[in-house]
């Protein structure tokens, strides 16, 4: 079997969230082969900065050209190689793993199998998910009401952001404190105890992100109230700001999501500077690389959560890692109205009751069809750029009312 063509398709979609409708960009990787399989994969670039995909599929589409796409870490060493220079970490490292996922899938598809039968088969019968409530509104009664429809959906675990939008953030600390304080307490006490509760102030995405001293006291501040983790409470790259605020917190650490390889993990699991890893194959290099980070972690007993934030192709990918991998006991699910992503994942992966069932589709699981790509055509400038952050573009002018006026929209 050979490699015929690599292929960058980029599409814009309409994701309805609790706090409106937006744009939202998938940058996904087919691969075809002369024995007519076809694999895909998927970059969480595309989430961002869509326009610079292409190119660097482009780039590694002249390795892989040719060759037989069954073996796997072969030609990902060599995509690795034809980048070192410039592309070791990063950006790159995400689109390198997106066709190395397509392989995945081709090599599933060829013997019949799940990815997940690929690397050992299923280990959990099912995997408990969680539900993320997005950053919280004011007044924060919007927020409590989606938090109780989503565990009414059967969601035993939520995460919510930091800060209220519609409010300005307060400069004085006690305030800031208080608030991320109550807003957990009204959550704790509209849902009960048991339901798990996590905190992503987002640090990435902030214009402010908190510095060490101020996620101690907000972090402490919730100890009390058994979060399940808080998640990324400071830029990644300083892993000696985690190992000090690990010492003085209760509450568990967990951070991952924009590490690309397994040596931007290093430090973290050397250190112990978090307590869950949260690898995200459509961003860390792939399945093989989200594999060998977990390995890691693992070999220090660390527990593991994947960061699931991409269409349906890499939530499959990571899915499939999950269910054959013993430490990892939970996954998120994400819960906005999108045709490219929940509907079409839990039809591969069962949901019930806050679990999702192990796919038994071959490969990833996951068919993209031609109709698909024609209904949502990419829209130029609707990437949700740290430039426009902490919130993406507007959506463009007409967009919403084009796709209801051709019956495209998924509500």
């Amino acid at each position: 079997m050979k490699i015929t063509e690599v292929e960058c398709i980029l599409l814009t979609v309409p994701a309805k969230w609790a706090a409106g409708v937006r744009a939202q960009n998938f940058s996904l990787v087919r691969v075809k082969t002369d024995a007519g399989i076809v694999g895909w994969g998927e970059t969480l670039a595309g989430y961002y900065v869509p326009e610079i995909v292409p190119a660097l599929v482009a780039h590694y589409r002249e390795v892989v050209l040719g060759r037989n796409p069954l073996e796997i870490n072969r030609l990902w060493q060599e995509m690795f190689v034809k980048s070192v220079r410039w592309g070791h970490t990063g950006t790159a490292i995400t689109v390198l793993g997106a066709i190395e996922m397509a392989l995945w899938d081709i090599l599933g598809r060829a013997l019949g199998v799940p990815v997940s039968q690929l690397l050992g088969g299923a280990i959990h019968d099912r995997m408990r998910c969680y539900a993320s409530t997005g950053a919280p509104a004011y007044p924060f009664q919007r927020t409590l009401d989606h938090a109780k429809e989503l565990a009414d959906q059967g969601f035993t675990a939520l995460k919510t952001g930091q800060g209220l939008l519609g409010r300005p953030q307060p400069l004085a600390v006690a305030p800031f404190v208080e608030q991320e304080r109550a807003k957990i307490a009204a959550l704790r006490q509209a849902l009960g105890a048991d339901v798990d509760l996590m905190l992503d102030p987002a640090t990435p995405f902030s214009r402010s992100p908190w510095p060490v001293d101020l996620a101690l006291q907000i972090v402490k501040a919730l100890d009390d109230f058994n979060l399940l983790w808080v998640e990324q409470p400071l830029l990644q790259t300083n892993v000696d700001d985690y190992v000090r605020l690990r010492q003085f917190v209760r509450t568990p650490l967990a951070a991952g999501e924009n590490g690309t390889t397994l040596h931007d993990f290093k430090l973290f699991l050397e250190k112990r500077a978090i307590d869950v890893v949260q690898p995200d194959a459509a961003w860390c290099g792939g399945i093989g690389e989200m594999v060998r980070i977990i390995a890691a972690a693992e070999a220090r007993d660390m527990r593991v959560a994947p960061h699931c934030f991409s269409s349906a192709v890499g939530l499959a990918a990571n899915y499939h890692v999950a269910f054959a991998t013993r430490s990892c006991f939970i996954v998120e699910l994400p819960t906005s109205s999108n045709p490219m992503v929940r509907d079409l994942i839990t039809s591969i992966f069962p949901y019930k009751n806050g679990y999702l069932s192990p796919s038994q589709a071959p490969g990833l699981g996951v068919e993209i069809t031609d109709e698909m790509i024609a209904r949502y055509p990419f829209v130029p400038g609707t990437g949700m750029s740290h430039a426009r952050s902490p919130y993406p573009k507007p959506v463009p002018e007409g967009f919403v009312e084009r796709l209801a006026s051709e019956s495209l929209l998924p509500w």
